[in-house]
Parts: structure tokens; sequence; C-alpha cells
């Protein structure tokens, strides 16, 4: 008869856990916050482990798998706009790992010319399946590790009591600056920046600079220039701006009516 140790157990699934919501980030291009996915994966470990013990086995009927995935995916990722897109998206690397463990196990066998069991979880299966899976995470979803590597930040903007987040591409070439305060500024889409703004106040965000100015309490208008030409740009001085967690007194925030990124992986520009 095995013995089964709940604290290797938990250590085990903690890992792995780990990793694949590590791989949904990256699938995702979102920022990676450590401590929200160690969170998410000691609730996947602790269920793992719960469900071994008699009176709650119930944990490890097929029907609770999407129930714990969507429970890990809430606890990680929970702050993000696009749950159901991390959602499908742990579940695709839940099942790409789930594969990469299988040909890793087929591997380890092939090396060792051994005949025990096949997906026998030892730590030199799970590092090759790790890396199995994470080639075919780059591989697969490059437009994700592209924006990843060009670095999103998370940005809160906080004015009159609302706040909002939002994904702020790192752009090095950004040179937007306030002539008034000497200030850098950063361009977020009027849609994001609506949350902090009154119904009719909102909808002026999306119209000519000009007349959100003279409507709006505290706006003020920023020359600008790109690629296409240049212009005015509709901006103001946030409450507070958190940069990665880090307040940041140097920014303000600048309008932009139209979309950012085509593919929507981030609503701002910093």
């Amino acid at each position: 008869m095995k013995t089964l140790y709940l604290d290797e157990q938990f250590l085990l699934e903690l890992i792995i856990d780990y990793f694949l919501l590590l791989g949904t980030a990256k699938v995702c291009a979102l920022p990676y916050r450590r401590l929200r996915f160690l969170a998410g994966a000691a609730l996947g470990a602790g269920w793992s482990c719960a469900s071994f013990l008699p009176e709650l086995s119930w944990l490890a009927a097929p029907v609770m798998r999407p129930v714990l995935a969507m429970g890990m995916t809430l606890t990680a990722f929970g702050d993000q706009r696009r749950l159901f897109r991390c959602f499908g998206a742990f579940l695709g690397v839940s099942a790409l790992f789930g594969g990469a463990v299988y040909a890793a196990g087929l591997l380890r066998l092939a090396q060792t010319g051994g005949t025990g069991p096949l997906l026998r979880l030892d730590m030199r299966v799970l590092v090759l399946a790790f890396a199995i899976c994470w080639a075919a995470v780059s591989l697969l979803f490059r437009a994700g590790t592209k924006n990843a590597a060009r670095r999103i930040r998370d940005v809160t903007v906080e004015r009159a009591g609302r706040s909002v987040r939002l994904r702020a591409l790192e752009d090095t070439g950004n040179s937007l600056v306030d002539p008034i305060s000497g200030c850098a500024a950063f361009v977020a889409e009027a849609a994001a920046l609506g949350e902090l703004f009154p119904g009719p106040e909102a909808a002026l965000l999306r119209g000519p600079p000009t007349e959100a100015v003279l409507r709006i309490p505290g706006m003020r208008l920023i020359p600008y220039t790109g690629v296409g030409g240049g212009g005015l740009l509709l901006a103001f001085r946030p409450d507070r701006i958190t940069v990665d967690g880090r307040e940041r007194r140097d920014l303000i925030a600048a309008v932009a009516s139209a979309p950012l990124g085509a593919d929507g992986m981030y609503d701002a520009v910093i």
C-alpha cells in the first residue's frame, strides 16, 4: 500500500500550479504578479490535498475541476478586465502541460529503459515538462510574448474618489511632456479613463478636446507630434498615479480618443 505524504504533495502541487499561472500570464501578456500567482497556486494545492481526505473526496470529482480552475483564475487574475480570456488561457496551458508531462515521461522511460509508471512525477520529469511547455507557449503565442517582452506596466489612476487600473505599454520613445508643469505624460484611451468621470463628462472625453477643456474642471491641453502629424491632447492631473505599485508624482494623464492597441493587449502608453 502506497503512503501519501500531504506536505510533499502540497509542495509538488504548489510548484506545478504556480508555473501554470505563470505560463497563463505569459500567454495573456500580463504582468508577473508573483504573490497573486502564489496565492492561486496555494488554493490549487490545498484543494488537491483536501480531496484525498475521505470526507472531502467529492472535491476530486471531474465536475469540480472547472470550479477550481475558475477559483485559481480569480485569485491570480481577478483584477484583470479580460477575466474569461485568462480563464481560457489557464485551461489551455494546463492541457498543454499535461501533454508535456506525458511526453517527458516517455522520454524519461526511453532514457532509463525503465518499465515503471509512465507518469511518475519526479523532479526530472517536471523540469523537462516545464521546458517543453514553456517552449510551446512561446511558439504558439508569439503575439502575446512579444507584448510581454515589450513590458506591460500596471498603472492605477485615482481621481475624485474613483480609480481605474490600466495596462500600459512601456514606450521609451514617448517624449510627451506638459509644457506648464514640465511633467511627463502617459496616454490612455478615453474609454479606459471614462470610469474616473461622471457619465456626461466621460462622454466628452471622446469628443473634441477643446470642448472638454471648457466643460470639465481641471482639464488642460498639451501639444503632441507623431508620425501622422501633431495636434492637441486633452490632459489632467489625477489625484494619484501608481506604476507597478509605486506612486509617481512626475506624471499626468493624457487622453487618446482612439484605441491605442489594435490587439487590445494594452489601453495606455507610458
